[in-house]
């Protein structure tokens, strides 16, 4: 993302129709309906039982009702590609119509990719070992980064061929990812391909708590992934620019908590297939203690430092994107607490409360939205995603004391209070460089915020390495140093 959105920034008002474009592929990520969460919950409690006849029909049903949505969503990208200006305010004829028409149309064929990547990630993710196809995932990424310097240098800027590289890649990585399944597990693949079908017992089984997930997706996507499509028809495509600053960096940031905390899903539902219920709520609160600083540190770093991190990064005509990457870095300043709840909840079956809690979520950002953007203009937009997000983060706390069964004062006594004094020391450091390199786009002056970001949030974590002796206790086991007696 460092690397590449630079290059895409440089001309602004394309980078808008490139966001609203790409902003759009997050639909294919909710076209299961629900059905994709609730197998690997159920596939998962089979796997766990040893159970790979149920576990490879879930997997079949899920990905049937998958595919057979995302080809509609396909079939609407490809009505949008012949009529982008439906989709983008202002959108004048020539370069920039013949620009969307080509990105939408990109899209549309290569929505089926998407299918095989989550059918991957449900394989490797229930055993516990989606570190496995991380390998390839990350092979590919390396080739869309070098792909940069091709289509973007020398006074190219050659989006639309960057865009379907990208997709090429990612069709390459997601085949070797099945293939990599099928040698490494035996899977049985020509089982899996006769499972891909519509199953009225899988569907009575999975439909409640399907139906669930998909209510939860819709309010998602209304309160998290329309921010672009929304501004575009207000604000037009060079708003969207200045916003997606802000939100590549908030998806950047849930992709990484998502990767923190996305194996716990399997190994939550694992517990509740094996009935072991004393040692999830043990194991759950012991993930919510160990996760508080690679979730807070990080982001509040990242907002101290937002101003040096835009101009460097993408230079000081984004200027007005500063205040926009604080509030969006924010969001996830509760994550540490609200992603494992939310996955606890998922497993739990927990469905009224997922119903009202989303539901609230969307009557909160939007309800904002409406009521202030006339004032704020794009910033609205942030400030209202960051107390959504908070909201949710509260909400989701009182959730998860109900099921330790601990009090607020105890739960702050035993995860927050420990790390105070290392985030108070990285405060305090952040607070005496937060100006420094900011003069202008520059690669070094980049990479030396990034270097004063990184080395502030460790000197938060050695302070926490020293003031909090569970931590540091959890750190020699896993590195398997000696420690003292006691710690």
């Amino acid at each position: 993302m460092f690397i590449v959105v630079p290059y895409l920034s440089s001309d602004q008002t394309t980078y808008g129709i490139y966001t609203v474009c790409i902003s759009i592929t997050i639909f294919l990520s909710y076209a299961d309906l629900g059905f994709l969460s609730a197998a690997q919950k159920y596939a998962a409690e089979s796997y766990s039982q040893g159970d790979r006849e149920r576990e490879v029909s879930l997997i079949g049903f899920a990905h049937f009702i998958f595919l057979c949505v995302t080809l509609l969503i396909g079939g609407v990208f490809l009505y949008f590609s012949f009529h982008p200006d439906q989709l983008i305010n202002n959108l004048l004829p020539g370069r920039q119509t013949q620009t969307a028409h080509e990105l939408l149309l990109i899209l549309a064929f290569s929505t089926p990719i998407v299918v095989i990547q989550r059918l991957v990630q449900m394989i490797f993710g229930i055993r516990l070992e989606e570190y496995h196809i991380q390998k390839l995932v990350i092979a590919g990424n390396a080739l869309k980064i070098l792909s940069v310097f091709y289509f973007f240098t020398n006074g190219r800027y050659n989006i639309v061929g960057y865009y379907l590289f990208i997709q090429i890649i990612a069709a390459f990585v997601a085949v070797g990812g099945i293939w990599m399944a099928r040698y490494k597990y035996q899977y049985p693949l020509g089982q899996l391909v006769r499972r891909f079908r519509f199953s009225n017992d899988i569907f009575r089984h999975t439909r409640s708590l399907a139906f669930s997930s998909l209510f939860i997706t819709l309010c998602w996507i209304l309160y998290y992934e329309l921010d672009s499509i929304a501004i575009a028809k207000l604000l037009g495509a060079d708003a969207v620019a200045i916003y997606a600053i802000g939100l590549s960096i908030l998806s950047f940031s849930r992709s990484l908590v998502g990767v923190l905390f996305s194996p716990f899903s399997s190994r939550f539902n694992h517990f509740i297939g094996l009935g072991q219920w004393s040692e999830f709520r043990h194991f759950y609160l012991h993930v919510i203690f160990l996760t508080f600083p690679l979730v807070v540190f990080p982001f509040v770093a990242v907002a101290m430092m937002s101003r040096g991190v835009v101009i460097s990064w993408v230079g000081p005509e984004y200027a007005a994107s500063v205040e926009i990457v604080v509030w969006l870095v924010l969001c996830n300043i509760l994550g540490f607490v609200s992603y494992p709840t939310g996955i606890m909840l998922m497993a739990c079956e927990k469905i009224r409360q997922l119903y009202l809690q989303n539901a609230l979520m969307v009557l909160i950002f939007w309800g904002g939205i409406f009521t202030t953007v006339g004032i704020w203009g794009i910033e609205s937009f942030a400030r209202f995603k960051f107390l959504t997000f908070i909201f949710n983060g509260i909400a989701y706390l009182w959730l998860s004391l109900q099921f330790l069964g601990i009090s607020l004062r105890s739960f702050l006594r035993t995860v927050v209070v420990p790390y105070l004094p290392g985030l108070a020391v990285m405060l305090g450091v952040l607070f005496l460089i937060r100006d420094s390199y900011i003069t202008g786009k520059d690669k070094l002056n980049l990479a030396l915020n990034g270097v004063l970001i990184l080395g502030s949030i460790f000197v938060g974590l050695m302070v926490s390495l020293w003031t909090v002796p569970r931590l540091r206790q959890y750190v020699f086991q896993l590195l398997r140093l000696p420690s003292k007696h006691g710690l």
